[in-house]
């Protein structure tokens, strides 16, 4: 099923250093101009879709250079855009807070002695926080032939700076 299959994050063994690799990478990066598709920023980039091609559930790839046990990896991880990212956790944020202080109210009507109506916003908070869950993965699915053009993207870019990749995880 393609809902366990997609991996939001993924590693490139690379046959580069890092200090060569992310030399490489910001040579290319100069040698295509400023875009706001391909952002290199140190050892951290991202590739984005064009704005042509976004969509609400649109995602960017981030990437990073990292040191592990003595062999350069890139880390990439695919995420939604800022504002999109922020209205997901504002919307967990406000349906935990909810849930908690509908507890400390139940708990505080049961004590003295009303009707404890507060466990029903407490159940309905954790189906709001389900349905979150849920909504964000089938986003997720719906973005799925972006986020294997952004890998292909970042696959190009690995080439056109002629950084060598090892192993793919």
């Amino acid at each position: 099923m393609q809902w366990f299959r997609l991996r939001p994050t993924f590693d490139i063994e690379l046959n580069d250093s890092r200090e060569t690799a992310m030399e490489k990478i910001s040579a290319e990066a100069m040698r295509r101009g400023k875009s706001d598709q391909f952002m290199v920023f140190g050892e951290y980039g991202e590739v984005h879709l064009p704005e042509s091609e976004h969509r609400l559930w649109s995602p960017h790839l981030a990437f990073y250079f990292h040191t592990h046990s003595d062999h350069c990896r890139l880390h990439g991880r695919f995420a939604p855009r800022v504002h999109v990212w922020t209205v997901v956790w504002i919307a967990y944020l406000a349906m935990i807070f909810t849930a908690f202080f509908s507890a400390m109210v139940a708990v505080s009507q049961g004590t003295v002695g009303q009707y404890p109506w507060g466990w029903w916003m407490v159940g309905g908070s954790l189906a709001a926080l389900v349905a979150i869950y849920v909504i964000a993965h089938i986003g997720q699915q719906w973005s799925a032939d972006q986020m294997h053009l952004l890998r292909d993207r970042l696959e190009e870019i690995l080439d056109a700076a002629r950084i060598e990749t090892g192993r793919k995880e």
